[in-house]
């Protein structure tokens, strides 16, 4: 899923024109209807295709947690050339799954959106090399004259580069595949921890995997981002879909394997021992000591004000657009009747 990021820096600069065109196939206006069986249409932007980091969603959905909630939520494939961020920001959708440093250069370019719950509690961003290779830590690796396959300038690359020295790294384009590195033509891989990995394991090759928040870089993932006017004009709305998220992934995570053949069925490339075993590895990164005590999804102030030091650190946004960058996060009450 570090791949999701490989066209986001252009498509900041298409955000402007999305606010009264939608580019991808399959965009909908955003739900404003209820349907023939009174249900309020929603529109929701997934960031990539249909696999287990989506878990909660089509649980919800296929188990009827959104049409009990009063939904008939329509869940939109994303894809590389998707951009999600702008879609909710430009009000083509009603919601859209993001990461974090998206939102917030996103809200910093003047866009409109703004988190209202988070699936992954711990970055799944990652480095993969070979069980054989002489790296042991994430550090030995970037201080070496490794060919690394990932896209030279992402923020998580940024941020590495920033507390070790990767000036000896050779970086060629991660393009989705993961055949240079099985055939040993790079020494390391970016990877999403519950994606790459987890078909190198199935496909026996012997890894290593260094996950990028145990640097101190860790910002939420898999974000549920709502568009600003229907934040503001139907708060209730919101609270409701995203008790309903909450929800879905709390039975996800209970009972993955009929969900998981929903998934393979829309996305026939995951096979159902990739499938089983990513949903296995979800719940370290889904679930942390702050969703035990709050909710699945819940966010801390702390955590995005770490972020928006980091991305000034990196130079992702200045001091300016930090200082004026307005709410980045409400998070649902698990605890009453679906409130903020």
């Amino acid at each position: 899923m570090a791949r999701k990021l490989t066209l986001f820096r252009i498509g900041i600069a298409l955000a402007s024109m999305l606010l009264g065109l939608c580019l991808v196939p399959g965009c909908t206006d955003p739900g404003s209807a209820e349907n023939g069986a009174g249900l309020r249409t929603i529109t929701v932007q997934l960031n990539w295709f249909p696999e287990p980091e989506f878990g909660g969603f089509y649980a919800a959905k296929e188990r009827g947690i959104f049409e009990k909630a009063g939904f008939d939520v329509q869940l939109i494939k994303g894809g590389a050339d998707v951009p999600a961020p702008q879609l909710v920001a430009s009000g083509r959708v009603d919601f859209a799954v993001v990461s974090a440093p998206q939102l917030v250069t996103i809200r910093a370019r003047g866009g409109k959106a703004t988190a209202v719950f988070a699936s992954f509690q711990t970055a799944p961003r990652a480095m993969v090399v070979q069980r054989d290779s002489d790296f042991e830590t994430l550090k030995e690796l970037w201080e070496s004259d490794a060919t690394v396959m990932a896209q030279d300038g992402l923020v998580f690359i940024r941020w590495l580069n920033s507390i070790y020295d990767g000036s000896k790294l050779k970086f060629v384009p991660y393009a989705g595949s993961s055949a240079p590195f099985v055939e040993g033509k790079v020494g390391a891989m970016q990877a999403f921890a519950t994606a790459e990995p987890v078909q190198l394991e199935v496909d026996g090759v012997m890894i290593r995997v260094f996950v990028v928040g145990d640097t101190g870089y860790n910002p939420y993932d898999g974000v549920v981002a709502v568009n600003d006017s229907l934040l503001k004009s139907e708060p209730e709305l919101v609270a409701r879909f995203t008790a309903a998220v909450r929800d879905g992934w709390a039975s996800y995570l209970a009972q993955p394997g009929p969900i998981n053949d929903v998934i393979n069925k829309l996305n026939p490339d995951l096979k159902p021992t990739v499938l089983k075993l990513a949903a296995s590895k979800l719940s370290a990164f889904v679930e942390s000591d702050v969703t035990r005590s709050n909710g699945l999804g819940w966010m801390t102030g702390g955590r995005w004000g770490d972020l928006l030091k980091q991305l000034q650190a990196v130079g992702e946004i200045s001091e300016a657009e930090a200082g004026s960058i307005g709410r980045l996060f409400v998070n649902p009450s698990a605890k009453s009747s679906g409130g903020f």
